[in-house]
């Protein structure tokens, strides 16, 4: 702490970092995540020797979230336990639900689906008992993503349904939009692009009204899966430039790695072997760096998709196993054995023409 901030009387501290706080949570929202986490650190630093309160375990939190999108996965969820803590020790029930459903983002991002939901169940409970309607939505729906992930889409959507009413309910439109997000996901992979593009078309004309440049970021690219799945390149094509951009604006390296994915997948269609090799390597390494395993198996299918086309069985079923191993390790189940599917196929079709591969 600084001589300046000892010498402010406790009060004029708790006013200062509470301006801090809200200066962080605008940088936050323009993606200047550097910002943001310089604002909570300096907020912090006013309020380390006085008495524990509920904003502290929100600054604690809300750091450990610009970490986790900076790539600092155990960093942020060291931070979210200490702020568990702080919220135990100050009765401050909102805040220890969020810091869960945090951890529980965390779980999730790691693999551990298990560990993830019974975060996201404590949460959703203390989340009711403190009335905190809009936090039990989100964990509603981050739900409904893990239903997704383990191939229950019925579960999936009918969790996204109640996040969605929760929020409309409140008159969140923010919170709307990210449900909107990820209902449209779901219906592509449902294979029902034109609903799909309904949902993310809301979710865009919310996200443009509010000027969230970020939000429209993570849209514009889930809505760029729905136009190559419907082969509308063009108009694909500018959804993840767009997309990219506000990414790499951020310095948020998950959503430039789920970029790069498309890009590759879209230049794959297209019949750009070369660009597209190169999007799939660019995110498969990002993917690596910030530990997000569900973006690497993501990757290992599509470049195994992408051995296919050019001809090479062998790598094609050695990414589409590394790929199925890791969706595996996440139980999303629906994925593994599509995945093992195409390994089955393909080793049938070489073995048919003479050749032999292994598994």
């Amino acid at each position: 702490m600084t001589t300046l901030a000892v010498a402010m009387p406790v009060d004029d501290r708790l006013g200062r970092a509470l301006e801090l706080a809200r200066g962080g949570r605008a940088a936050e929202m323009r993606r200047d995540l550097t910002g943001a986490l310089t604002h909570y650190q300096e907020a912090r630093s006013l309020l380390a020797d006085a008495d524990l309160t509920p904003l502290y375990a929100n600054l604690l939190r809300w750091s450990g979230s610009v970490l986790r999108d900076m790539g600092e996965i155990d960093a942020a969820d060291r931070l979210y336990s200490d702020s568990i803590s702080v919220a135990d020790q100050t009765g401050a029930t909102a805040a220890k639900a969020s810091a869960l459903n945090c951890r529980a983002v965390i779980a999730q991002r790691r693999g551990d689906l298990d560990e993830a939901t019974a975060l996201y169940r404590r949460a959703a409970r203390l989340a009711t008992e403190a009335g905190e309607i809009r936090l039990a939505g989100m964990i509603e729906q981050n739900l409904g993503v893990l239903a997704n992930i383990r191939g229950d889409l019925d579960a999936a959507l009918v969790r996204y349904r109640a996040a969605l009413r929760a929020f409309e309910e409140v008159s969140d439109d923010e919170a709307v939009s990210w449900v909107l997000n990820n209902m449209g996901m779901l219906l592509t992979d449902l294979g029902l692009p034109m609903r799909a593009e309904a949902s993310f078309k809301r979710g865009l004309t919310i996200a443009r009204a509010r000027r969230d440049r970020p939000m429209q970021g993570v849209l514009r690219a889930n809505y760029a899966e729905c136009l190559i799945a419907m082969q509308r390149w063009d108009e694909a094509a500018r959804e993840l430039r767009f997309a990219l951009g506000t990414a790499r604006e951020g310095d948020d390296g998950a959503r430039e790695g789920e970029a790069l994915k498309l890009l590759g997948v879209l230049t794959r269609e297209q019949g750009k072997v070369d660009e597209s090799e190169r999007h799939l390597q660019n995110a498969l390494e990002i993917g690596l760096r910030i530990e997000d395993p569900l973006l690497v198996a993501e990757v290992f299918r599509e470049r195994g998709e992408l051995r296919r086309i050019q001809g090479r069985p062998e790598q094609a079923i050695l990414d589409w196993g590394n790929a199925r191993d890791g969706f595996r390790s996440l139980h999303a189940t629906l994925d593994a054995d599509q995945t093992t599917a195409r390994i089955e196929m393909l080793q049938t079709q070489v073995n048919g023409q003479g050749g032999e591969v292994a598994s």
